[in-house]
């Protein structure tokens, strides 16, 4: 598995920036606050920016294995948003060469999206291993943690919820998901950024370690 995790935030500091940069982006996504029921934009855009790849950025994609019971874990990070995803287009590709699945928390419905769309959009070639278009289920070879987690339950649960219930500790400790445009734009931590994705992936790793060996207890006996 090629644990992974990003982290996303607008591409502008605020609403008013969005609309003096981009006046027709800017329009674009006030009409979406209104359709999804975000309020007003400029509590929408701070508030649901970073779900959005179509007006956000990806700051960082921290990503880890677990070999030999080892766990390493990296990130790469970029002012540049092209460049950052030709280096993470070369990681899936070396990756794939090593049948390394892509892992993650609800990296179906978020991570991957974001991936793919935003490498469309700077015009990169998309790896072969997080690519769906024209594939059948059973050709994608992507682990979803939260489908795992949850089997066939329609109930919700949040990534922390799983980790507490395994007694591994929140990787929210300092920071969730909705700060990350706050403290990219607003406080400049960066390096507190790429240590909460870093955390994220190292939970992941640290759940699975612990299914691994609950399988295969028998055998470790």
């Amino acid at each position: 598995m090629l644990f992974l995790d990003i982290e996303t935030c607008g591409k502008y500091k605020n609403y008013e920036d969005f609309l003096a940069a981009d006046p027709e982006g800017a329009s674009i996504f006030a009409g979406k606050c209104k359709r999804l029921n975000f309020g007003d934009p400029s509590e929408g855009y701070l508030d649901k920016v970073a779900l959005f790849p179509e007006f956000g950025k990806i700051v960082c994609l921290s990503y880890g294995i677990w070999a030999d019971g080892i766990i390493t874990v990296k990130t790469i990070e970029d002012e540049d948003e092209e460049i950052l995803l030709k280096k993470a287009a070369n990681l899936f590709n070396k990756a794939a060469t090593k049948s390394l699945a892509p892992t993650g928390w609800n990296i179906k419905n978020f991570d991957i999206p974001w991936i793919v769309r935003k490498m469309l959009m700077h015009g990169i070639a998309v790896p072969s291993s997080i690519e769906t278009h024209n594939k059948k289920p059973w050709e994608v070879s992507i682990i979803d943690l939260k489908e795992w987690w949850k089997s066939f339950s329609t109930l919700d649960v949040t990534f922390e919820e799983a980790a507490y219930s395994m007694s591994i500790p929140s990787p929210k400790d300092e920071m969730h998901g909705g700060q990350v445009h706050e403290n990219y734009w607003f406080k400049d931590n960066k390096t507190g950024i790429f240590t909460y994705c870093e955390k994220d992936v190292k939970t992941m790793i640290l759940m699975i370690e612990k299914i691994y060996y609950t399988y295969n207890a028998g055998s470790l006996v």
